[in-house]
């Protein structure tokens, strides 16, 4: 524990690439999209690209250093999923070698990425000298509440560690929040806490275009949404094409009128500031607008506009003379007096107590509890494996619930044996 001065004399080495100018080595890097969207398909076209020799995809080389695939996603013990897609990319680019590529799967008493085994992954990195992980998924392989930071930074503190002491570039797999009254898929970013892209170092935001506007093609808007070590490309787009026993991933065009890179960079000054709960003042997000995107007073408005709609954003009166409109976030708690709203389109929780100690996250993450994991799991009337009194879990759908009425403090206990906080 503690701090560590840097030598400023030290010269710094250039960054390498995974792939090109895209995900750096080192490094977390996130890719987000809605279920079903052809994530799985463009990470495991990118995990063989690095078994090639000379690996490309996208028109971006792909460093030939093998990777290694976790999926707690599609789990099923033969890698069936992460297998049926590789044998298709095989089949379109065959001088890939099957031995530089390694998958990983939990046993079937595993439940979620602990510190147990982000060790064992850590040793199979370095066996096999891969330069790519890939974590399939984020929600799958960390089972926590992923709009409470500090839970969703412990994860992204032991992925950066993973990273560095590695050297490989660390891909987790990620979703999006489910549109809602319209919205634009992907318009709030990535599902829960802004510590996602606040930990990563490159962010990637993956849509799915209309087919009608396509004539019916699979084709994916890809967002560069962060980039910390390169600049940040136009949005372009990416082709999924399914034949007979293979699969390719190549370009595309978007269509026209779907890439207006100011509007973009406006949606972005709008969604960072009203990040961590902000309500802000529609006055004032024109003039981030005005002053970062670099355009006249009413197209400000304009895009604001266009942005509250598509991002579902909740307009609200502020207290003062002529009861100023302000914008929040919808999963944004609401302010003093506001009615609640009968329904939410995002994940809830009970509300955890803040630790007393910054670095509790230390000491409860932990890999084999007896919450699922190991031998000594409680047993259900019909022999099957159940949680323990007292542990707190969020389930898949994202509803969380507890069994514990302080289920921080039986975190830190360890009562129920809880993974995370």
């Amino acid at each position: 524990m503690g701090l560590k001065r840097v030598d400023l004399h030290t010269p710094l080495p250039e960054i390498a690439w995974a792939w090109e100018g895209l995900i750096p080595r080192g490094f977390v890097s996130v890719v987000g999209a809605l279920p079903g969207e052809g994530k799985s398909v463009l990470l495991t076209a990118l995990a063989w690209q690095a078994t090639r020799p000379e690996g490309e995809l996208l028109g971006r080389r792909v460093e030939p250093t093998g990777a290694v695939f976790v999926d707690f996603d599609a789990a099923t013990g033969d890698g069936r999923a992460v297998r049926g897609w590789i044998e298709r990319h095989k089949a379109a680019f065959p001088d890939g070698d099957m031995g530089r590529l390694v998958v990983l799967e939990p046993e079937a008493d595993t439940y979620g990425l602990g510190e147990e085994e982000l060790a064992e992954l850590e040793g199979v990195v370095k066996e096999a000298g891969a330069g790519l992980v890939i974590v399939d998924s984020f929600m799958a392989a960390f089972p926590l509440d992923v709009v409470k930071a500090h839970q969703v930074q412990a994860a992204f503190y032991h992925l950066r560690r993973l990273a560095l002491s590695t050297g490989a570039a660390v891909v987790v797999i990620d979703h999006l929040p489910k549109p809602v009254n319209g919205e634009q898929a992907g318009a709030r970013g990535l599902l829960g806490s802004i510590a996602k892209v606040a930990q990563a170092r490159s962010v990637h935001i993956l849509t799915r275009v209309p087919p009608r506007e396509v004539e019916g093609r699979h084709v994916l808007r890809w967002d560069v949404l962060k980039n910390s070590f390169a600049p940040v490309p136009e949005p372009f787009g990416v082709e999924l094409v399914f034949e007979p026993g293979l699969v390719r991933v190549v370009e595309a065009s978007l269509p026209e009128g779907s890439v207006n890179p100011r509007k973009d960079k406006a949606q972005a000054v709008v969604l960072t500031l009203l990040q961590g709960g902000a309500v802000v003042p529609r006055k004032d997000l024109v003039e981030a607008i005005i002053q970062e995107v670099n355009v006249h007073r009413k197209t400000a408005e304009r895009y604001l506009a266009e942005i509250a709609e598509e991002a579902g954003l909740v307009a609200v009166s502020l207290p003062g003379k002529g009861a100023p409109v302000a914008y929040r976030l919808p999963e944004a708690p609401p302010l003093p007096g506001e009615p609640e709203p009968s329904e939410t389109p995002t994940l809830h929780a009970p509300a955890t107590p803040k630790w007393e100690n910054p670095d509790a996250h230390r000491e409860t993450f932990r890999s084999t509890p007896l919450l699922l994991n190991g031998e000594g799991a409680p047993k259900s009337e019909d022999g099957g494996e159940t949680l323990q009194e007292g542990a707190y879990f969020v389930q898949s759908d994202g509803e969380g619930t507890s069994q514990d009425e302080d289920p921080g403090k039986a975190a830190e206990e360890g009562k129920g044996g809880a993974l995370w906080p």
